[in-house]
């Protein structure tokens, strides 16, 4: 399933750089015709730039929004990182060239207090791209912003693909549980239960929007066949398959 997901994700990337790329030909193109009102200080350079930066942040956002676990997902960060880059590609045009209004533009934001506790502090990454984003916008670097936003997105896919970093499963854990369903808030709850009485150990390893998985230690009266089964017979009924996974043999 990872590798169909994966293989996914990259040709609907691919096939909205195609686009992007079409429409930034096409304005190449207008641009030379309507000069004056694309000209550097004036309200057609600003929407470009400013759309600019939001056309080459949208599918990091996207890619957060298909690879990031649910129990971290953050909807106040993919809003942020969207709107962010439109924001600094702004605030950059107004203060280029300018160091009274960059010095005017610090002492406004030194004034104010922002504050905000990520769910993940690998969140954290994605605000520095909106800013590199926003940033290079602003001065018009549209290729620079280009080759960070695909780089970065390559990294992530590999990362999320191979599950790097990942912590490995102790020698206790003798199987892994995948179930698989419609994703829904109160799966993982009703799951934890069953597993609190049919396991003696457990652990969340993997968290998609159709499956999560488990590494469990089975009791020593337990069987595979009955945890499978607790599992199937879930009382919200949004299981669609479980399955378990000998890691070792047992003792």
């Amino acid at each position: 399933m990872s590798e169909r997901r994966a293989f996914g994700l990259v040709i609907r990337l691919a096939g909205y750089y195609v686009a992007v790329a079409a429409v930034a030909w096409l304005v190449g193109q207008a641009i030379p015709r309507w000069g004056p009102y694309f000209a550097e200080r004036t309200p057609g350079a600003a929407a470009v730039a400013m759309l600019g930066g939001l056309a080459l942040i949208c599918p990091v956002a996207w890619l957060y929004m298909r690879t990031k676990p649910k129990i971290r997902y953050d909807a106040s960060l993919v809003q942020t990182v969207i709107v962010l880059p439109v924001v600094i590609a702004g605030v950059v045009l107004i203060v280029r060239d300018s160091v009274a209004l960059a010095f005017s533009l610090a002492g406004i934001v030194a004034a104010v207090r922002f504050r905000n506790t990520l769910k993940d502090t690998k969140d954290a990454v994605y605000i520095f791209l909106a800013i590199a984003v926003g940033l290079a916008a602003g001065v018009q670097s549209f290729a620079v912003a280009f080759v960070v936003t695909v780089i970065f997105l390559g990294v992530v896919l590999v990362l999320w693909r191979f599950d790097v970093g990942a912590e490995p499963l102790a020698e206790s854990f003798r199987g892994r549980l995948i179930v698989e369903a419609a994703w829904a808030p109160g799966l993982e709850p009703a799951l934890a239960s069953i597993l609190d009485r049919s396991v003696r150990r457990w652990k969340l390893i993997r968290t998609e929007p159709t499956a999560l998985t488990f590494a469990v230690q089975l009791r020593r009266e337990g069987s595979s066949e009955g945890l499978v089964a607790a599992v199937r017979e879930e009382p919200s009924k949004q299981v669609t398959s479980a399955r378990f996974e000998p890691l070792l043999p047992a003792p």
